[in-house]
């Protein structure tokens, strides 16, 4: 309502509206509007011909005014008006509400204002859904729908993507839980990149015009990769043994990930291994263990899901080749002998692994380079002759096992330790050495002074006297 004046000071007129209903199914509403007039002072009459003219959200209308309605301190009605107003389509509705008068008394410009009418609800809502659901479930919603319109609802993994499962529904209010088929279901795991993924469960309204949605946590159940095979190959095996110290292990793995993922990640572990990587085979290095050696081995899909299994591997124990060597001079008989012995004896000890298939494959001892035996045995005592008393000699004593490896051993026969010597031409003479080099005293002795301390040679000249 709002009052405004006339030409006469003393008449005032109302212009008055009301919103007396409103339709949901044709958004729109009933608006009455009417005119009063009044005099502001009293003891007076005015009466005359005229009209009263309104406008209603743009229209016109009219109504004549007669000499029967005077016009007194009390406020008489000009005209009233019903109107149907449509509503804009979202239901909000604002209009312009005007009147005024012109009589042969007196007369008013044109005055109102603006009438904000109800908002009658238009768009079916959602009102409640789950937090969270697993790809195992039907999902459901509460929904509102005024205006009884005609409604579709969907499910959107990652929101602005591709709609899915969509089905129509109708009613004003009410619960919907979808069925999912598997094919369904399917879908929407595949769009799913991660163990969860924001999902949009949304409701069009009239005719897919207005929208209401609620985004929602979707879970991955039962999504880990399936390890089909882990097929393991011996590299360098000793017969059909995987011998450790020797043998390498290959791992070739077969993985199907679930639901449109892929395999992104291996991994094996164990025994001071690990591999991780793109590809689907790695190859430890020489292994180290022996037993029953356990590997674990995992897959990862690109959604982050894993699955692991354990290898077991059966590394037969094995250990290199071992010798120790005891080399001196002696007499014929094998008696050691370091001053007159012409004799070299040898006795050779050694160990292998008393595996399945495995011996000593070759042996050798070798005097200077010069093969002396080859089938000695272990602990045995092996006597070769014709060693001069002034030469120095290398003894290397060799054997390899089945399996390739070796081992080896030298030791130097001195010459003979003879504490006084002459040579047969008696041009030398040896003192702890054989008497050697014509000419000279060949000394095999170092010198101490009485406190058992060295005292080292010194050298001369030709002429004394320097």
């Amino acid at each position: 309502m709002a009052t405004f004046g006339t030409t006469n000071k003393y008449i005032n007129y109302s212009v008055n509206s009301q919103e007396l209903s409103y339709d949901i199914n044709s958004n729109t509403s009933v608006v009455r509007v009417w005119i009063d007039v009044w005099r502001t002072n009293t003891g007076y009459t005015t009466y005359g011909n005229g009209t009263v003219y309104a406008r209603i959200n743009g229209t016109v209308y009219s109504v004549g005014i007669g000499t029967g309605q005077k016009i007194t301190s009390s406020a008489i009605r000009l005209g009233t008006w019903d109107v149907t107003v449509g509503h804009n389509s979202d239901g909000s509705k604002s209009i312009g509400v005007s009147g005024w008068i012109s009589h042969d008394r007196f007369s008013s410009s044109e005055n109102g204002y603006t009438h904000t009418l109800t908002t009658i609800p238009r768009q079916a809502n959602i009102i409640d859904s789950p937090t969270t659901f697993k790809d195992t479930d039907n999902p459901w919603f509460k929904y509102s729908n005024p205006g009884n319109f005609n409604m579709e609802c969907w499910l959107e993994p990652n929101p602005n993507g591709e709609h899915y499962a969509k089905r129509t529904l109708s009613g004003t209010s009410g619960t919907f839980t979808w069925e999912l088929t598997n094919d369904e279901r399917k879908q929407l795991r595949e769009a799913c990149k991660g163990k969860t993924c924001t999902i949009r469960i949304g409701l069009y309204s009239n005719n897919c015009s207005w929208a209401s949605y609620h985004d929602r946590t979707y879970q991955m159940t039962n999504a880990e990769p399936t390890i089909n095979s882990v097929v393991t190959s011996i590299i360098d095996p000793f017969g059909s043994l995987c011998l450790q110290n020797r043998s390498n292990i290959k791992f070739t793995i077969s993985a199907t990930a679930k639901y449109g993922a892929t395999i992104t990640n291996y991994a094996v572990s164990g025994n001071n291994f690990s591999y991780a990587g793109s590809k689907n085979t790695c190859q430890t290095s020489n292994i180290r263990d022996s037993g029953s050696l356990k590997y674990t081995v995992t897959v990862t899909d690109s959604r982050g899901f894993t699955a692991s299994t354990t290898k077991t591997i059966n590394v037969t124990g094995y250990s290199y080749p071992t010798i120790s060597m005891e080399a001196f001079r002696s007499n014929s008989s094998g008696t050691k002998d370091v001053s007159g012995g012409t004799y070299i004896c040898v006795k050779p000890v050694f160990t292998y692994s008393a595996i399945t298939g495995n011996s000593i494959a070759s042996k050798a001892i070798k005097i200077n380079n010069i093969s002396k035996s080859t089938s000695f045995s272990s602990e045995g005592n092996y006597v070769f002759s014709g060693y001069s008393l002034n030469e120095t000699y290398d003894v290397i004593c060799t054997i390899t096992d089945t399996v390739g490896n070796s081992a080896s051993i030298t030791a130097t026969i001195t010459v003979a330790k003879i504490p006084f010597n002459i040579s047969k031409n008696k041009s030398a003479l040896g003192l702890g050495t054989v008497a050697k080099y014509d000419g000279f005293i060949n000394i095999g002795y170092g010198f101490c002074n009485t406190d058992g301390e060295q005292l080292y040679m010194f050298g001369v000249t030709d002429n004394y006297d320097d």
